[in-house]
């Protein structure tokens, strides 16, 4: 069981008393943290003498580098990705397990822990992400409720270390690629919180759509917000929602999958927000990360470029 964290003392420790009420017997797995350089000792006493719980600790860089070396001091076959401030429920273990028996990647269930007190930001949070079951009908998923064989991490060389978002969605884009099977592993639950900040909800997504562009640009790729067809980007996000079959305002299907009828301010309120804030937004952050993308590219094409050696005259 692979987990990330920076500075997050509380929901390691609140993480570590749901995986040790699971019903997986403790002899059957381990826990590998990975601390991407904290501060506020949280993982300092975390290890046990018989290895169950290890912490692989190192500089600060990115979840994904952090992962990466949390996986290499793993010793089991089998890899259950799980984010700090998630809560499993006690079974998730043994149902990811029984699911990848059928599967090469196995997306589990992400339920939202909402907030007594929500906002519209909750439901807008709440939308537009965490929902694998559609997830995996488009090639992806996310690393808050991942299961995978130690074999096709390896053979696919591992999360890309280098940018600190969208590595999750990339590396099982290339799962996929390498043609693994996807599948949703809906008994297979944890739990994640729902942020109810409008300042920490679009700060996430200005880096995941910046980290996307960067990718998409390493693979000489357009990025979608820079497409003819998002010029108009209201115009876009409808079509979108309609083509994967999700409803105008925010998605009702999915937020009472959660638990949660929003009211008619709530709904006006979060469509205004998922038609004339997120798209611009994403439409810049995908324009800085396609253009640092570029430079990174093309850097790195004159640094593999081999020198020329010019003939010394006297």
């Amino acid at each position: 069981m692979i987990v990330p964290v920076r500075n997050g003392a509380a929901d390691i420790a609140a993480l570590l008393e749901c995986l040790a009420r699971q019903t997986l017997p403790r002899d059957q797995f381990e826990i590998v943290i990975g601390d991407d350089g904290s501060s506020d000792g949280g993982t300092d006493d975390v290890a046990t003498a018989d290895g169950h719980v290890r912490v692989a600790a190192g500089p600060p860089t990115n979840s994904y580098a952090t992962r990466n070396r949390a996986v290499a001091e793993s010793t089991a076959p089998l890899l259950a990705f799980c984010d700090a401030d998630c809560r499993p429920e006690p079974e998730w273990l043994d149902r990811g397990l029984t699911a990848l028996e059928q599967t090469d990647v196995a997306a589990g269930r992400i339920r939202f822990d909402v907030p007594e007190h929500r906002t519209t930001w909750t439901l807008v949070d709440m939308d537009g992400s965490k929902d694998h079951e559609h997830q995996v009908r488009v090639g992806i998923a996310e690393t808050a409720n991942l299961f995978l064989r130690r074999e096709l991490f390896d053979r696919v060389g591992g999360f890309e270390g280098e940018i600190p978002e969208y590595g999750d969605f990339e590396f099982v884009e290339r799962c996929v690629a390498a043609g693994a099977h996807l599948a949703y592993a809906a008994e297979a639950i944890v739990w994640h919180p729902a942020r109810s900040s409008g300042r920490t909800l679009l700060r996430a997504l200005w880096k995941y759509n910046r980290g996307y562009a960067v990718h998409a640009a390493h693979g000489r790729q357009t990025p979608e917000a820079l497409k003819l067809r998002s010029l108009v980007p209201v115009v876009q996000t409808f079509r979108a929602r309609r083509r994967w079959g999700r409803s105008i305002g925010p998605d009702r299907r999915w937020l009472r999958a959660n638990g949660v009828e929003p009211n008619v301010r709530e709904t006006l309120g979060a469509t205004a927000i998922i038609y004339l804030v997120l798209p611009y937004q994403a439409s810049a952050a995908q324009l800085m990360g396609w253009l640092a993308g570029r430079q990174e590219r093309e850097a790195s094409q004159r640094s593999s470029e081999p020198a020329s050696h010019g003939v010394a005259r006297d």
